[in-house]
Parts: C-alpha cells; sequence; structure tokens
C-alpha cells in the first residue's frame, strides 16, 4: 500500500490521515493463546491477523456470529481473526500502554464469548464488541491511570524515543515528505494521548475506527448531542496543541 502523506494544517486533514496508514498494528505474538477456543486461531494469528481486520471471502459477519451463538469455536476463531486488530489498537488508542491493550483484547474477546448468546443483532457484533472494549477500557483507567508525557516539557534525550524510521528506496519517493508524515502522526498519537478520556473516546472511535456519531452515542450510552460536543472540544484542544507544536 502506498505511504499517506498527511498534510499539515489545518488539523483535521492530519486527523484524517492519521487513521490511515500509520495506525499501529496489533502485537505480533498470539497473547491470549491460552483460551481454549482459541486454540486454531492463535496458531495462525500471525499468518493471518497481524495487519489487522480482514474481511472474510467465505460468509458475511452476521453468519459467522450466528453459529458462534450455538456453540461453534471455529466461528468464534473466525471472528477473532477478524476483529482483534480491531479491538487491541481501540484499546491501545485509549489506555495508551501496549501491555494494558493486550489485557483488555484478552478480557474483550473471552466476555465476548461468554455474552454471545445475548446479542440480538449478529449484524452489530462489532460495535457490540468495541461497547465491550471500551468499557473494559474504563474500567482499566479508572483503577490505574496511565501517565501521559507533554510534549510542552518534551524529555532531554528525545532519541530513545523516536521510532526508527526505515529506509526509502529511491524510487521517486519523497523522502522528506514521508518522515515528516510519520512525525505528523507521532504527534498526533501523542496529543490524542494527553486528551481526557471520554474525548479520547470520541476521538478515536469517529476517525481511527470510522464509526458513524450515532453508534458512537450507542457504544458510549449518552446523547448524539453530547458526542458532537466532545468530538468538538476534542477538535479544539487537539488544533491548539497541533498549531503549537508544528
Amino acid at each position: 500500500m502506498a505511504e499517506k502523506l498527511i498534510p499539515m494544517p489545518p488539523f483535521g486533514l492530519a486527523l484524517d490521515a492519521l487513521a490511515g496508514d500509520d495506525q499501529p498494528n496489533s502485537p505480533a505474538h498470539p497473547f491470549i493463546a491460552s483460551a481454549q477456543f482459541y486454540g486454531h486461531a492463535a496458531k495462525h494469528w500471525s499468518a493471518n491477523c497481524q495487519g489487522g481486520e480482514k474481511v472474510s471471502e467465505k460468509k458475511p459477519i452476521r453468519e459467522w456470529v450466528l453459529a458462534a451463538q450455538k456453540g461453534d469455536q471455529k466461528a468464534f476463531e473466525e471472528l477473532f481473526r477478524l476483529f482483534h486488530g480491531t479491538v487491541y489498537n481501540t484499546a491501545l488508542q485509549l489506555l495508551g500502554n501496549p501491555e494494558d491493550a493486550e489485557d483488555v483484547t484478552q478480557d474483550a474477546f473471552l466476555r465476548a464469548w461468554e455474552q454471545l448468546p445475548k446479542l440480538t443483532a449478529p449484524e452489530a457484533f462489532r460495535n457490540w464488541l468495541l461497547t465491550i472494549t471500551v468499557n473494559l477500557c474504563r474500567s482499566h483507567f479508572r483503577k490505574a491511570t496511565v501517565p501521559t508525557k507533554s510534549l510542552d516539557n518534551p524529555p532531554e534525550s528525545e532519541d530513545a524515543e523516536e521510532e526508527p524510521i526505515r529506509e526509502i528506496a529511491d524510487e521517486g519517493v519523497d523522502a522528506e515528505a514521508i518522515v515528516l508524515q510519520r512525525e505528523t502522526a507521532r504527534l498526533v498519537r501523542r496529543a490524542v494521548a494527553e486528551l481526557p478520556l471520554a474525548f479520547r473516546e470520541v476521538i478515536v472511535l469517529h476517525y481511527f475506527e470510522g464509526l458513524e456519531l450515532a453508534d458512537i452515542a450507542k457504544i458510549l450510552r449518552v446523547p448524539i448531542g453530547t458526542v458532537k460536543s466532545r468530538l468538538a472540544r476534542a477538535r479544539e484542544q487537539l488544533r491548539r496543541k497541533m498549531e503549537r507544536w508544528l
């Protein structure tokens, strides 16, 4: 996939672009392999799942859900294969810590397996799973707030924090633009991490997961007007930060 260039301000464009190619990937190890019903899926995780959500070519999501509701473990393994990247990335953006995101992802799928018979709208599985994920993140956040790093007071040595830049083959690619894209995306992720959790939720669900405001309102169990208000205030806070830092 070609690199997507992130334009400089206005901030909204940079945030839209961040939800594309520069998203963090799920961890490269089967951290939930201990669950019995993940047996087959865990074996093939690295090969089939590491890049995140992948649409099944065999049957619609609804059919996988209906089969899993009847106790078909392989059907649930397929749902895990399809959505573990969505759950992990959402938890990572909300909590800011890979280990915490792994814990939440494991708990989310275990809870989904236990509560799946109660799901009355199989076609809404993704949003239902995200609701479980957000609630678990909230619970985790209340138990142990993860400190965030401010760009207003950067560490003495930032070299250790920077993600390594891969060499770019000389094929007419604008290397300077690629580096700028990655730096902008890194700053946006850190800015999002500094938002209050309520604002972070709407930003992650809308821009990173691409959900409509009505769906976000259902997941967060708040009026759609509240979602709009939080989103506007979050964007304003992020815009101000990005204008200072860029």
